[in-house]
């Protein structure tokens, strides 16, 4: 290995349940967990690794009738909210299975129209952790009130989302295990603001993580910790989240960068390739899910970007309605679709979501094994890395 930058070591992350039948409690080595990108970046490759090397492995389960359908020609005769089902639990069997029974968590959308069902999948099967967003997941202690050691986070962009649901789920008897902070201005796909939040700069990290830290201490949860996401890259991000008040980080753009990200589908080459590569920053696009979402620059998510003062309806066909905001007569277009192009390398139809950090000047981004990127989160970058080499390593 070569020299490294810094020496300080990471605090463990404790994630507790707070059903009343569970004494369920999990400490992770390193505070990290990796972002559930959908609808099949983090499969059980990538999520098994991370749990291997001390963080928190979490799957996506989104939408995964269509990458397993359309890549891996599985469950072709079952109905596509039966297919998401079957394909989470084989995704959390095998998952399990690579960290001999540890940690692995599931990111699902409150936006599905089968998030009940999903959610009530996911803990049957045994899931560590449920992380819902994309919509305040306000019935999730009752969906999975049967299986008291799952354990339950809300994701939220603010002080006043994370308010609400301390308030709502405390009234049910039910505290959150963790929460997870996603800032408006850095996660990568659907961001929980509008177009005018973002604009305007409101809820920037520090005031929130700092906010609900506060929020969840006055009401006696000391002990949930609070995980930020959104332009996580390095350890010294890791550190000035820790700083600012939050107890762990969720990573997900760098994570893409990893060989076991998309193992399931071949690898997604032109996904890690478009991340290494681009320059340009990342831009916000227009979805079907009524939230914007931030993307790399392509020939598709140009034709939808906000700033295009309009924009024309793409003809499509919808198998079955993912989300709840998407009518099929109305919506702009099928995300599920392009999210899966994005899998099958297609560049001119793929919709390749991202983090602030792509196209960012002065990262470096290269392709690494979990391994080695743990370990440089876990003790700092190498003193000096050749972005070159690091490009010529992805194609």
């Amino acid at each position: 290995m070569e020299s490294l930058t810094d020496n300080d070591i990471l605090p463990p992350l404790t994630i507790r349940s707070h059903h009343p039948d569970s004494k369920k409690e999990i400490t992770l080595k390193l505070p990290i967990i990796n972002g559930g990108m959908g609808v099949g970046v983090t499969g059980p490759e990538l999520a098994a690794a991370v749990t291997n090397e001390g963080g928190g492995g979490v799957l996506t389960g989104v939408v995964l009738n269509y990458p397993f359908k359309e890549i891996l020609g599985k469950y072709l005769d079952e109905e596509p909210y039966e297919a998401n089902q079957l394909a989470l639990a084989e995704w959390i069997a095998t998952a399990k299975q690579k960290v001999n029974g540890g940690f692995i968590g599931v990111n699902l959308m409150v936006a599905l129209h089968d998030f009940k069902e999903l959610a009530f999948t996911a803990a049957k099967s045994k899931v560590d952790l449920i992380i819902a967003g994309a919509g305040l997941p306000m019935a999730l202690p009752e969906i999975v009130s049967k299986f008291p050691d799952t354990m339950i986070a809300p994701i939220i962009s603010s002080v006043k989302a994370a308010r609400v649901m301390i308030r709502r789920w405390m009234s049910r008897g039910r505290p959150p295990d963790a929460m997870v902070y996603e800032s408006i201005h850095h996660s990568g796909g659907h961001q929980g603001a509008d177009l005018i939040e973002i604009e305007n700069g409101e809820h920037q990290p520090e005031e929130v993580i700092g906010g609900v830290r506060k929020l969840l201490d006055e009401n006696g949860l000391q002990d949930v910790p609070l995980i930020a996401a959104g332009g996580v890259w390095d350890k010294v991000d890791i550190k000035r989240h820790l700083a600012w008040g939050a107890q762990g980080v969720q990573m997900a753009s760098r994570f893409l960068l990893t060989n076991e990200a998309g193992a399931e589908f071949g690898g997604i080459s032109m996904f890690k390739k478009l991340f290494i590569e681009n320059e340009t920053p990342a831009i916000l696009e227009r979805s079907p899910a009524g939230l914007p979402g931030r993307a790399v620059l392509t020939p598709f998510s140009a034709r939808f970007a906000y700033s295009k003062s309009e924009v024309e309806k793409e003809p499509h066909e919808c198998p079955a309605v993912c989300l709840v905001s998407c009518e099929k007569k109305a919506s702009i277009y099928c995300i599920a679709h392009h999210l899966t192009e994005s899998l099958k390398n297609n560049y001119e139809e793929g919709l390749f979501f991202c983090g602030s950090n792509i196209g960012k000047p002065g990262v470096v981004k290269e392709l690494l094994s979990v391994k080695e990127l743990m370990y440089r989160l876990s003790h700092g970058e190498p003193v000096h890395i050749q972005p070159t080499q690091a490009i010529a390593e992805a194609v």
